[in-house]
């Protein structure tokens, strides 16, 4: 018997059974598929584990692309010792004829995503890398002074970047993103899965030792002998924890390399870094990032507007070394004892340094990155970098978070804004959850000091700049604290080279826009470049993918983009634009594309392309009025009445809109709104004096003109004194189900009970 320590099973008699039969199988692949399955407790009653069809779908498809190394030419042998395995049980009397077929039917279907699970970069361990790379090196892989003379040359004689192409990551992550858009960190991330594959791997295989080495003690099956030599009984915890984490080593030695395991985890672990008990910062930040695109927006089509990046993947890199906080962690590298506590942990985090097994630091692989890697290599480790700070800084007093993820959303909100400067003061009022206007646009506030410590806005500066009225000391003072703590956090990421404060005003760096985009982009995943596009991508879509887009952001980030979109076009760009912007779409969607008439420049359209737009029965309102802007007098009967009620539509809403904010702002606290704005009856009246019809024909019109957000105003026009009017208000409120205020998107969710402003 060939015992397969701490494993019993009687490998040797299944290989001669299959020799027997003319059909020899693959010593190490039989083996493999023999303990792993006996690992996922299947039961033993022939003496072998027997297959079912959800044990070989973990097996093929999870357990031996965790711990085995193997060839795209060795695949097949895993398969063959599977049927194998399946006739077996057949011959033993444990599977009938029909089930047999059908599991082998089974696992000929499951092969082609073995072969996937096995070739795919994103599904390697350290011990599986280095294992395939010491039997391409034509290496004696159960030798283990070969294995260890293989990986001293490796890592003694070849240099960094030498190195780092062995490995692969970076071929195959540009193999995988096809895309000249995709994320510069990918093959960055690659690693980073492999490393926390790495990191899972072994704590696994121990608990699934321990597993059946508790159940057969406990309750052992009735026909099946021992499966685990030697288990610990009585012992200590931290003993037995020992004893199968060892002996999870030496299975994974077996089907990868002889002495591997103890290698990469000892002398060697340089060569394989696995981030220590957590999770490696760059997935954390990757996955964090995708989670708040999905929270906001969910599965849809929903680009952040284009920022400005740095010009080229070596310009970043340059920025990324002229940074100051990878600088001080180098430094710390070189002289530990010479950096602080905190310099030192952060350190720690992101890899400049590692603890040797004295438990002393020393130079850590993020190091040696840092002198020699390229834009790539350099790009994953600011993003590590970047996860490691942000926990750091979720942690540390003077900027600990208020609830989990908060400093990533306030990154994510800049995002938002496309680089363009934002004010500290609007910025901490949001995080604060005041309830700030969120059409409200203004610029920082230049009468904060550009040096020195930060200073809030006084009381009627802080009103004009968050568009809340009558702001008092006493609100002041509450806003301080969370300004404090932004200005602290940013100017810790500032030290990244990540975002630039000058008084009030703060911004994204390209540096700090390039970075995040990489996350996002990683952590979705897939086909997602579009998500955080590049402004030559932009200019490049269709005009509905880009109006699709802009619709959804801040007027400010995409007053540029769609302003710049028409001219960049080959063609006339004004009228498939204005085209995108008036299709019949579902719900609130109309106003939002109408929404961008504003963030265009109305001057720089053509007045032909106005004139030929007053026929729209969407637009025409708005290029009449756009053209009496301009001091032109257009045929009035050419323009549809419809187009006429939508223009009003938007008008009147704007009005309502703005009458409900200022209340809501000057109101005692539970004051219900009016039933009818002054501010909208005189709108609505001046408007109804010259429709055809009146009052109630003009609330019609404006119905069928937008019947979602009219609803809003015929909700306030059903009290108007006009008794005709009313009604047909009534009837158009009643008719379209709306309950709720327009809105543009689902916020952010936040947790903690932090307090609303009014």
């Amino acid at each position: 018997m060939t015992t397969a320590t701490p494993l019993l099973l009687d490998l040797d008699s299944f290989l001669a059974r299959a020799e027997e039969r003319g059909a020899p199988l693959d010593a190490r692949a039989a083996e493999a598929v023999l303990g792993l399955l006996a690992l996922g407790e299947a039961r033993r009653r022939t003496g072998l584990p027997e297959p079912t069809e959800e044990l070989a779908e973990e097996l093929m498809h999870i357990l031996i692309p965790l711990y085995v190394s193997a060839t795209e030419e060795e695949l097949p042998g895993f398969v063959a010792a599977l049927v194998a395995l399946i006739d077996h049980t057949h011959e033993a009397g444990r599977l009938n004829a029909k089930r047999q077929a059908n599991l082998v039917t089974r696992v000929h279907e499951l092969a082609e995503g073995f072969t996937q699970a096995m070739t795919s970069p994103r599904r390697l361990t350290w011990p599986r890398l280095y294992g395939n790379l010491l039997r391409a090196a034509g290496v004696d892989a159960t030798d283990p002074r070969a294995v260890r003379d293989w990986l001293e040359a490796f890592a003694a004689t070849r240099p960094h970047p030498e190195r780092h192409a062995a490995l692969g990551f970076a071929s195959s992550a540009s193999s995988a993103s096809s895309s000249p858009n995709g994320p510069l960190a990918e093959a960055a991330y690659v690693e980073a899965l492999c490393a926390e594959r790495s990191r899972q791997a072994r704590p696994l295989l121990a608990a699934r030792l321990e597993a059946v080495a508790l159940a057969q003690q406990v309750r052992p099956r009735p026909g099946e002998g021992l499966l685990v030599a030697d288990a610990p009984v009585g012992k200590p915890d931290d003993e037995r924890g020992d004893w199968y984490d060892e002996q999870a080593g030496v299975l994974a030695d077996r089907w990868t390399a002889a002495g591997l395991d103890t290698l990469l985890r000892g002398p060697f672990a340089h060569l394989a870094p696995s981030g220590g008990s957590a999770a490696t910062p760059l997935l954390a930040l990757a996955e964090a990032m995708a989670g708040q695109h999905l929270e906001m927006f969910g599965d849809a089509f929903a680009p952040l507007p284009p920022a400005p990046l740095p010009a080229s993947p070596e310009e970043q890199a340059a920025l990324l070394r002229s940074a100051p906080l990878p600088q001080l962690l180098a430094r710390a590298a070189a002289d530990p004892e010479d950096a602080d506590e905190r310099t030192r942990e952060l350190a720690l985090a992101s890899g400049f340094l590692v603890r040797e097994q004295g438990g002393a630091p020393s130079a850590g692989p993020s190091a040696e990155a840092w002198r020699e890697g390229g834009p790539a290599e350099l790009t994953g480790l600011a993003l590590n970098l970047l996860g490691a700070l942000l926990a750091q800084l979720a942690e540390e007093e003077e900027t600990a978070e208020e609830y989990d993820g908060e400093h990533l959303i306030t990154l994510y909100l800049l995002c938002e804004q496309a680089g363009m400067a934002q004010s500290v003061a609007r910025v901490a009022a949001l995080n604060d959850m005041w309830f700030v206007p969120p059409g409200h646009e203004s610029d920082p506030d230049a009468s904060v000091p550009a040096t020195g410590e930060y200073e809030l806005p006084y009381p009627q500066a802080l009103s004009a700049l968050l568009g809340l009225p009558a702001l008092t000391a006493s609100d002041r003072t509450d806003l301080i604290p969370s300004a404090a703590r932004l200005v602290r956090l940013m100017d810790r990421l500032a030290a990244l080279g990540m975002t630039e404060r000058a008084g009030d005003a703060l911004s994204l760096t390209p540096l700090g826009s390039a970075l995040l985009r990489d996350a996002l982009l990683l952590g979705l995943g897939g086909e997602a470049a579009d998500v955080f596009p590049t402004r030559e991508q932009i200019l490049a879509w269709d005009a509905e993918r880009l109006v699709a887009a802009a619709q959804w952001w801040p007027k400010r980030a995409a007053r540029p983009t769609v302003g710049d979109w028409p001219a960049a076009q080959r063609t006339d760009g004004w009228t498939p634009l204005f085209a995108a912007i008036s299709a019949a779409r579902p719900a609130e969607e109309p106003a939002r594309r109408r929404a961008l008439l504003a963030a265009l420049d109305a001057t720089a359209v053509p007045a032909e392309t106005l004139h030929a737009l007053l026929a729209d029965p969407v637009l025409g309102g708005w290029a009449e009025h756009t053209l009496h802007a301009r001091g032109q007098a257009p045929d009035p009967s050419a323009v549809p009445l419809s187009a006429r009620a939508v223009y009003l539509v938007d008008v009147l809403e704007a009005v309502r809109s703005a009458a409900s904010l200022d209340h809501r702002m000057a109101a005692a606290p539970n004051e219900e709104e009016p039933e009818l704005f002054a501010e909208v009856h005189a709108a609505f009246d001046k408007a109804a004096a010259a429709w055809p019809g009146g009052g109630p024909a003009l609330v019609t019109a404006l119905t069928a003109a937008d019947p979602y957000t009219s609803a809003f105003l015929a909700r306030q026009l059903s009290h108007h004194p006009d008794r005709a009017t009313a009604e047909q208000a009534r009837r158009a409120f009643q008719t379209s189900g709306t309950t709720r205020s327009p809105g543009r998107k689902k916020p952010a969710k936040r947790a903690g009970g932090k307090r609303k402003r009014r």
